[in-house]
């Protein structure tokens, strides 16, 4: 087993589904996913006041989960970035990166 089979993180994530007629974009079920975790960039806005940047890399096998997906980490409601990259090569370090930011 390599790191990327043993994540030291929990993650729910809740893919976003199909934009319907009236243009609002339904959550499917609940996904829990062990992952890796890891900061990536964090900037706080001294104009706003209270308004902080903060992102983070979550680095596993698969993540199921594209742009307006939500992922419930650590008592905190986070978005996706862009498109998740899917890293490939053997099967062993076959994997998948995604961004998120703090809603």
């Amino acid at each position: 087993m390599s790191l990327l089979d043993r994540g030291t993180e929990t993650l729910t994530i809740y893919p976003a589904g199909e934009m319907l007629p009236d243009g609002t974009i339904p959550e499917l079920p609940p996904i829990e996913l062990r992952a890796r975790v890891q900061p990536s960039s964090s900037s706080a806005e001294d104009a706003d006041g209270y308004q902080d940047a903060t992102t983070y890399r979550v680095l596993g096998r698969a993540f199921p989960a594209g742009p307006w997906a939500r992922v419930h980490w650590q008592g905190r409601d986070w978005t996706v970035v862009g498109e998740p990259s899917r890293y490939t090569g053997s099967s062993r370090v076959t994997h998948d990166v995604a961004v998120i930011r703090r809603r």
